[in-house]
């Protein structure tokens, strides 16, 4: 009978595995793309290299390199790095003008800069070209405004999304229904749960080792940054005013970075929270050992299947807290751009016109968090068919918008470096009052040079 009942879960499994095969087998077809007029293989036997980060949306595309090889003829060398080395391989590549990388990732901290030292080209040529571009196969309304508004400075589009996220929460939904405890709705609600709920781990040795929460603390633009900010915004803070003046040691910043101080730092914590990178952080929650975080919106596509991860079934999610000013978020966009540099750019744009498709997106849709609103309503509400989840996602496509100074200002990634690693310094301890100070002195430093540069 035993037997039997094996080989019945193998016919199943096997039964699964031909019709996820077959369906993936449909959905690369190259007629998909062969819909739109215009020539793919216009730049046939072309070389073209594509910078990426090891996020697991651009990873997510890599495998289907060889059907953009078979519908276009253009070899693709795809250079996945971890973000800090990607950003570092990018500001040579672009500061020196080399053109070693003719497609760049792109994302809005660094658009003003890139768009400012004119580092990457302008959309709007090659969508507009009819030779390059079928715009109504393309469809670029379906994109999320959004994720396309992080992707334009001036109302000039720099660069196309293809991955949007923001940090969200993500909890243990088994754990604060056993525990009794409410998701919850302010900062201060936050800070108390996570004590309660670290209690009630405690209490269980199965949960032994689990922590409460942990959030963001590593110091660098775009790191501690970008879950900090939308704490900030909460309590009515804002870093730099629409005129350029620095703000960052207002009292509502300082009352914003004692909140998350106190939820990063302490009692219901990792022992080691202060040097958790963002990786760290999610495979934490994957393994079952953190029972609560905020998290990029796109981490479900990493939990949402016993293959992926045993709390697979087990998790919820839901918007950041809200502050006594608001309820915000820091809304990204992964997006793909033209290096001003490249000697191949027609071919770099039928790359990202591919990447960036319909047809593409619903390949990417297990893998990625594509800002393409269709794939949202046709594919991954069912998908992922966690309720808060849903909603929340909605909640960020609908509301969600960055703060001024991740706007695309092209001091940013010198000011984000400066507030960075003060907020990482008052994580270890120091005053904030004093450290706000400091860090807000540089930043005026920033920007008064900034200005004579201009003169």
């Amino acid at each position: 009978m035993q037997h039997i009942a094996s080989h019945l879960i193998y016919l199943l499994m096997a039964s699964l595995s031909l019709s996820f095969t077959c369906a993936l087998a449909a959905k690369t077809k190259l007629s998909n793309w062969q819909e739109a007029d215009i020539d793919w293989r216009a730049f046939e036997g072309t070389h073209i290299n594509v910078l990426a980060d090891q996020q697991p949306a651009f990873m997510a595309l890599k495998p289907y390199l060889p059907v953009f090889k078979e519908l276009t003829g253009i070899n693709v060398g795809f250079h996945a790095l971890e973000q800090s080395k990607m950003r570092r391989r990018r500001s040579k590549d672009l500061e020196k003008g080399l053109g070693l990388y003719d497609v760049l990732p792109m994302g809005v901290t660094f658009l003003g800069q890139a768009y400012e030292k004119n580092y990457i080209d302008p959309i709007a040529p090659y969508l507009n070209n009819p030779a390059l571009t079928d715009k109504h196969w393309y469809k670029i309304d379906d994109i999320s405004p959004n994720s396309l508004a992080l992707c334009q400075i001036n109302g000039t589009l720099l660069s196309l999304p293809f991955d949007f996220s923001a940090p969200i929460f993500f909890y243990r939904k088994d754990l604060f229904d056993k525990f009794e405890l409410q998701v919850p709705n302010t900062y201060e609600e936050l800070i108390q749960t996570k004590i309660a709920l670290q209690k009630a781990i405690d209490l269980n040795p199965e949960l032994a080792g689990m922590s409460a929460f942990a959030s963001r603390t590593l110091p660098g633009a775009g790191l501690n940054t970008w879950t900090v900010l939308p704490v900030m915004r909460a309590y009515g803070a804002q870093i730099l005013t629409q005129e350029g003046e620095a703000l960052s040691n207002s009292r509502e910043a300082q009352k914003g970075i004692k909140a998350y101080r106190d939820l990063v730092v302490g009692y219901g914590n990792p022992s080691n929270s202060r040097t958790l990178h963002f990786y760290d952080i999610r495979k934490l929650f994957k393994e079952g050992k953190l029972a609560s975080a905020f998290i990029a919106s796109h981490f479900y596509n990493e939990i949402d299947t016993p293959k992926e991860s045993d709390i697979w079934d087990k998790w919820e999610a839901a918007p950041l807290p809200k502050g006594p000013q608001a309820r915000e978020t820091s809304p990204w966009a992964w997006a793909f751009a033209i290096n001003s540099k490249s000697s191949k750019k027609s071919a770099a744009w039928l790359f990202i016109q591919w990447a960036t498709s319909a047809q593409t997106a619903s390949l990417l849709s297990t893998g990625g968090s594509p800002p393409r609103q269709q794939i949202w309503q046709e594919q991954l509400f069912t998908l992922v068919n966690k309720p808060g989840f849903n909603a929340t996602m909605l909640w960020v496509f609908e509301h969600a918008t960055p703060a001024h100074i991740q706007s695309g200002i092209a001091q940013f990634p010198a000011i984000g470096e400066i507030i960075s690693h003060a907020y990482s310094q008052i994580f270890y301890g120091a005053d904030i009052h004093q450290t706000l100070n400091n860090s807000n002195d540089k930043i005026t430093v920033v920007l008064e040079t900034n200005n004579l540069k201009q003169k």
